[in-house]
């Protein structure tokens, strides 16, 4: 089981980056799903808390992103 966010630094939707917590055996992949739906979008919400930081540390970086209030658009995954 995979939780998602899909991010899109620019209006252009590219660079197109995906941040994802991902199971790797049946212990966490039995622990992913056990999950409610409101805990869920709680680790939805601490991927998108670490893909604003991402993009500050890929700006600093020399990356061509555009400047922004600290946040990117992130779509939403599973």
């Amino acid at each position: 089981m995979d939780i998602t966010r899909d991010l899109f630094p620019t209006d252009r939707r590219s660079p197109y980056l995906t941040l994802a917590l991902a199971s790797r055996d049946i212990e966490s992949h039995n622990l992913l799903t056990r999950l409610s739906s409101a805990e869920r979008e709680r680790i939805g919400e601490a991927l998108n808390a670490a893909a604003a930081v991402i993009l500050d540390v890929l700006r600093g970086a020399g990356a061509d992103l555009p400047a922004s209030d600290g946040h990117g658009t992130f779509g939403c995954g599973t």
